[in-house]
């Protein structure tokens, strides 16, 4: 009897020990991976679904639409043992065709339903972990190009006009890797938008600019600017290395950038010369990431009084030292040099964006001058006005210097769009913004108060 007693406990504590292991203490959970209200045509979807062991079965992702169920994703995990598949966690990724599976525009519910290889009581369902309302909006923005022709040297800047469709969230001209936002609201008309773009100089004539305009559920037109691009050949400079040069610029740089001390002076130079200056380049993205949404400037931009060239714009450098080429970079910008010290003017009315250290350009003044045109001072000795200061045209800035990586008394100055250099020679010249500035950014009314960035609109 006592034995038939042992036998029963020792079969009770198995089948105890059996269920526990196979029994789910925890439901199911799933969560999305950023918040969901619309889907577009190929929209991404990204879920979290997670289970106490003896782990999922299945995870099944579907679109409840029109009367309908359209199942986006079945993912079966197998038994690894006797327990189960032993995952208890997993990122899904779906990236569906909503026009394929011929999914109804409109409302609906986005659901994610679990199944797992726990035991109950009694035979259960999948849980439904995730149920979420959304609208399905599978017809891109219209775009109406309003601007014609688009003449544009390789390191120039041309401005589009066009109107867009109210459910347009974000919307700009695609170069290449570039994109240049579009302004809206600088009109009357709210619907017509407006965009600067640039064909920088690291690109071929052959690229073809796209205006692209992309609303809430992620769908896009496309449509491509008839344009002319105009090919043009940089100019090639050699500049040489010294000791006295390395000795005197590498340790200061280092030490006003918080660089650690290379192993010799060349090393130090070619580190300050590459990984500095693309971070001083991201640096001015940075700033430039933000413009005024209504021009400044009144006329050509000014150029540097009394102030001879001594490079020109996106020149390809060649660094030589002891005879040999150790470097090559290219100069974004043009290096005007005066009498040492000389005051250093604003080339057009404009907003202090930054003022202080950046980099190889030493000291530096980046001033807004609205609508995505900026302008840059750099090699400053001294700087005389502060971040968030409006400057008029021909302002004192500071005083030309030598800092940053500089071989002697001189202003760098280079005009970028959103950041991107482009060629100053064009802004100089009262010809050029007559012909392709101006009469665009009159071909409307304006607006009465003041515009909103586009980019800025839809950065949430």
């Amino acid at each position: 009897m006592r034995a038939v007693l042992v036998l029963l406990l020792a079969g009770l504590l198995a089948a105890t020990g059996l269920w526990w292991f196979r029994f789910e203490h925890r439901a199911p959970q799933g969560s999305l991976g950023t918040p969901i209200e619309a889907l577009g045509r190929n929209p991404p979807i990204d879920a979290t679904v997670t289970s106490d062991a003896p782990g999922l079965r299945n995870v099944v992702v579907r679109l409840q639409a029109g009367g309908t169920a359209f199942e986006l994703l079945n993912q079966s995990y197998p038994k690894v043992s006797w327990q189960g598949s032993g995952v208890t966690k997993q990122q899904l990724h779906v990236v569906p065709d909503l026009v394929q599976l011929k999914v109804p525009e409109g409302p609906a519910t986005l659901e994610v339903s679990v199944d797992t290889y726990a035991w109950h009581l009694l035979p259960t369902k999948p849980v439904t972990v995730i149920s979420t309302p959304v609208t399905v909006d599978l017809t891109p923005p219209k775009v109406e190009l309003l601007t014609t022709q688009h003449n544009v040297r390789l390191g120039g800047v041309e401005l589009a006009v066009f109107r867009q469709s109210p459910d347009t969230v974000r919307s700009g001209i695609a170069v290449d890797k570039y994109f240049f936002p579009a302004i809206l609201g600088y009109f009357a008309d709210r619907s017509v938008a407006l965009a600067f773009f640039a064909i920088p100089q690291d690109l071929s004539d052959s690229v073809r600019p796209q205006l692209v305009a992309r609303d809430a559920a992620g769908n896009e037109r496309t449509v491509y600017l008839p344009s002319t691009i105009k090919p043009r050949q940089f100019a090639e400079r050699t500049l040489g290395l010294d000791d006295d040069f390395l000795a005197r610029k590498v340790p200061e740089i280092e030490h006003d950038n918080g660089l650690p001390i290379a192993a010799d002076l060349l090393q130090g130079y070619l580190q300050i010369n590459n990984e500095l200056r693309h971070q001083n380049e991201a640096r001015l993205r940075e700033i430039a990431a933000h413009s005024r949404p209504a021009p400044s400037w009144d006329g050509a931009f000014h150029r540097q009084s009394n102030a001879a060239p001594l490079s020109s714009f996106a020149d390809r450098r060649s660094y030589l030292y002891h005879g040999e080429v150790v470097d090559h970079q290219t100069h974004l910008g043009f290096d005007l040099a005066s009498l040492k010290l000389s005051p250093v003017e604003a080339a057009q009315n404009g907003v202090v964006a930054f003022a202080g250290n950046l980099g190889i350009y030493g000291n530096t003044v980046v001033l807004d001058h609205g609508l995505g045109i900026f302008s840059l001072y750099g090699h400053l000795s001294t700087i005389a006005v502060q971040t968030g200061e409006q400057v008029k045209t021909a302002q004192t800035l500071g005083q030309t210097g030598d800092t940053g990586l500089a071989g002697g008394d001189h202003l760098h100055f280079s005009i970028m769009l959103w950041g991107v250099h482009v060629d100053p020679v064009e802004w100089w010249d009262p010809h050029w913004l007559h012909d392709h500035v101006t009469p665009k950014l009159t071909m409307f009314p304006r607006a009465t108060a003041a515009p909103v960035p586009e980019h800025e609109q839809t950065r949430s």
